[in-house]
């Protein structure tokens, strides 16, 4: 059904007078006439009783005033929603994010997120940087903080913020009092870190600086997670380099210290595939850099 002839229509049973439901809808009364005609032909019923006198609703025309509500109605409620989702304000957002991001950008940047758009539902997936651009690709997550760059065909690297790198040591390290680091004096110190598998980049980054200053790190247990490298040098198995940020996860039995001459710093950004026009994505990235650049 015409939607406009239902606006018609229900003017028309409400009024119960041509004539004053066309000058309600701004029409003449000619055309409305022809357009309430054209409604009842296509339903196949007559809807309103018309004499000299008066106009009255008949069982059908009763019929469809009360369908009409519900249609028109759901019409705008429609509408509405269709505006709100084509400006992002509705629908799911899945964020991949590692170790680093749950403790440095992403709870500020989720939280201003959900107070802007309360009706976006997230959920939260945790990602190895590798695994990202298949999560991607095949729609497992919209967006993902990364260290970037992530170098893969069809996605692309927002730079957030960049954080330094610090040496972590436990805490009965009998250097831990000590407050700055030169990279070179760690040399013969035992290491734990992550596979270069799960996160290449900066496996090859620690391992540069690393060669830089003078020697190839020892590195004596390697672990998948940055929480299980980071139980392993609370225990004592050895020391390792993370950024700043990765200091928030282990208050106890684990001291962060600043590396004096590693000039390279932990890029923060976030991921996403460049053919994506979603404008939940968009809102999710500007607040993403409104909060990068408060902190």
């Amino acid at each position: 059904m015409d939607f406009r002839q239902l606006e018609l229509f229900v003017a028309v049973a409400e009024e119960l007078h041509f004539g004053r439901a066309a000058a309600r809808i701004g029409m003449a009364q000619p055309p409305f006439s022809y357009q309430i005609r054209r409604l009842e032909d296509r339903l196949g019923a007559t809807l309103l009783d018309r004499t000299s006198r008066k106009v009255t609703l008949t069982p059908a025309g009763a019929q469809l005033l009360r369908e009409a509500y519900g249609l028109l109605g759901r019409r705008a409620e429609i509408e509405m929603n269709v505006r709100r989702a084509g400006r992002g304000e509705t629908g799911t957002l899945r964020i991949g994010f590692g170790a680093s991001a749950a403790f440095g950008i992403l709870p500020d940047a989720v939280r201003r997120f959900r107070a802007r758009y309360p009706d976006v539902a997230l959920s939260l997936h945790g990602h190895d940087v590798a695994e990202v651009p298949a999560a991607l690709s095949r729609g497992l997550i919209d967006v993902a903080f990364v260290r970037a760059p992530v170098t893969h065909v069809g996605v692309v690297t927002e730079p957030l913020c960049a954080d330094p790198f610090m040496v972590a040591l436990p805490s009965d390290h009998p250097r831990a009092g000590e407050t700055c680091f030169e990279l070179a004096s760690l040399a013969d110190e035992p290491f734990v870190f992550v596979p270069r598998r799960v996160a290449p980049d900066l496996h090859d980054l620690v391992i540069a600086q690393c060669r830089k200053a003078g020697f190839p790190p020892r590195v004596v247990q390697e672990a998948v997670t940055w929480l299980e490298v980071m139980s392993c040098v609370a225990a004592g198995f050895g020391i390792t380099i993370n950024s700043r940020a990765m200091s928030r996860l282990w208050p106890d039995h684990i001291v962060f210290r600043d590396l004096d001459d590693f000039d390279a710093t932990a890029e923060q950004g976030l991921a996403y595939l460049d053919s994506d026009p979603s404008e939940t994505v968009a809102n999710f990235r500007a607040d993403c850099r409104a909060v990068a650049q408060i902190a």
